[in-house]
């Protein structure tokens, strides 16, 4: 049994999710408010993952670090190496919103874009 709170929507349930094997996807979902709810608390536990944001050194700019995010999901194993390779990367500024910071990080097929302009 495992108990999550759910991302899926701003209602933020209380997951609860069993092993059950005569279930078609192989769990059982309670606490959920909407079938979201349910594909979020099957994935947590079969395939979790997560949208990163972090922040880099920003050179020649305002602020000393510039917010970013994932443009993908990016698995749960791989989520600490991620979050090194982003607090370790340097930009210099200007940087516009949307730019690519670091392409393909951990060949995931995911890019680090920049969350604002600096």
């Amino acid at each position: 049994m495992y108990k999550v709170k759910c991302k899926a929507c701003p209602i933020g349930c209380e997951l609860i999710i069993t092993k059950n094997e005569s279930s078609s996807t192989g769990y059982t979902v309670e606490g959920n408010n909407c079938n979201s709810g349910r594909e979020f608390g099957i994935k947590e536990v079969t395939e979790p993952s997560r949208i990163l944001t972090g922040r880099v050194i920003l050179k020649d700019g305002v602020l000393n670090r510039l917010p970013v995010k994932t443009t993908g999901i990016v698995p749960r194993d791989k989520i600490d190496e991620c979050m090194k390779i982003i607090n370790s990367t340097e930009v210099t500024a200007p940087i516009k919103k949307g730019d690519i910071i670091i392409k393909n990080i951990l060949g995931l097929g995911i890019d680090v874009v920049a969350a604002r302009k600096a």
